[in-house]
């Protein structure tokens, strides 16, 4: 399956670039409403906390507010929250808005992320089916990496260019450009939840929560999918002491950062040419590739050697990438939105302690140090989870056999 051939589907089509172009347009708005505050404040922590409020909602609210994606049309809530956010931007270029309204329109923001993201999750699967929706999903991925880090360079650019107000306005603008492409080219379809099923947004959030937990497939794939942020994100985290301490400067740092994700890209090239049946069976092996390297990084002290071990490790950070799909696929229809916000708020909130664990640890040993600790706690949970994995799958085959003997 070629990424032209999910492109040929215009419904895939346009929410691909509108995705994009949210996406990018949310970097825009970062990186210029964080110079904005720095500018008047001078505090690099109000500046900072710019970004904590657009991730922190996700965090506070993020499984009950992608219910709401299934309550609803999905397109019509991606509509909605693109529509609604426009506005929220411009209020920004309005005079001279004090910093508490500021954080609050960037919280107003966030607060419709989950539910435009969720909403797309869950409609890709009935876009695109069966090896279809994998490839899609790979191609998805890889817009929104590019989108994030096109977002920010470019951002900083267009705020030297024109202005803090000019970069919010091209935000706004492709808000409305998403909103547009929706409505045009992606089809129409009632809300996965229907009316006599409703009951109260909390209970529908707690049935979201109790699917995931009480689904074995479900939670062992999402529990692959954590292992494998997990493992990548604390080096993602802490690429510029490591660079540092092996005597490189900015440019070392970015391409220390960029051998992570540029390992994911080539191990999606590969991976997406394995049989679809075959690679949730490769989900224990992609998670040792992406953890193994990691463990050599207090040892290295050479920072090509090093480039090319954290390279390896982002060819097993396809983990997420089959565990992903196949958690979305796997899950009810009238689940997915709640489920992918439980997902993610479970993949936000590790990839947060992970961060402050591994920040923490780089104090007293050293960020090489702190690299391969963290590693080495996740190979120790990976194994303990695939051990206990595999002798639950025995156990239930020797009562499957006992109860058919028995019959």
């Amino acid at each position: 399956m070629t990424y032209r051939s999910v492109l040929a589907n215009r419904e895939y089509a346009a929410i691909l670039v509108s995705q994009g172009l949210s996406t990018a347009g949310d970097q825009l708005a970062r990186i210029a409403i964080a110079l904005l505050v720095y500018d008047r404040t001078g505090s690099a922590f109000a500046a900072s906390a710019t970004y904590a409020v657009s991730y922190l909602t996700y965090l506070l609210g993020g499984p009950v507010l992608a219910a709401i994606s299934d309550r609803n049309p999905r397109v019509t809530v991606m509509v909605a929250c693109d529509l609604l956010r426009a506005p929220l931007v411009l209020a920004l270029c309005l005079g001279n808005p004090p910093l508490w309204l500021v954080l609050t329109l960037l919280g107003l923001m966030g607060a419709l992320a989950p539910p435009f993201d969720s909403a797309r999750s869950a409609l890709l699967p009935d876009i695109l089916e069966g090896d279809r929706y994998i490839t899609g999903n790979a191609l998805m991925s890889l817009v929104l990496q590019t989108a994030q880090v096109l977002g920010f360079v470019v951002g900083g650019a267009l705020v030297a260019a024109t202005s803090v107000k000019g970069t919010l306005a091209l935000d706004a603008a492709s808000f409305i450009i998403s909103a547009g492409m929706l409505l045009a080219f992606v089809r129409h379809r009632p809300a996965a939840l229907a009316a006599q099923h409703r009951s109260s947004l909390l209970r529908e959030t707690a049935a979201g929560f109790r699917l995931v937990a009480g689904h074995r497939e479900l939670r062992h794939l999402l529990v692959y999918a954590l292992l494998g942020s997990a493992a990548v994100i604390a080096p993602e985290g802490l690429a510029v002491p490591v660079a540092a301490g092996l005597g490189g400067g900015e440019t070392a740092a970015g391409v220390l950062t960029a051998s992570i994700p540029a390992g994911f890209l080539l191990g999606s090239y590969f991976i997406l040419r394995v049989d679809a049946d075959q690679r949730t069976r490769l989900l224990p092996l992609l998670s040792l590739l992406g953890i193994a390297p990691l463990l050599l990084t207090p040892f290295v002290d050479s920072l090509p050697l090093l480039v090319a071990l954290w390279f390896i490790a982002g060819t097993g950070g396809t983990v997420n990438l089959v565990a992903g799909a196949a958690f979305m696929q796997t899950c009810p229809h009238e689940f997915r939105s709640r489920a992918y916000g439980v997902a993610v708020t479970s993949l936000n909130a590790l990839q947060g302690v992970v961060l402050l664990v591994g920040g923490a640890l780089a104090g007293p040993m050293g960020a090489q140090g702190a690299v391969g600790v963290v590693a080495a706690i996740t190979l120790t949970t990976l194994v303990v989870f695939t051990l206990r994995n595999r002798a639950a799958v025995a156990a239930q085959g020797t009562d499957d056999l006992v109860r058919s003997s028995h019959g």
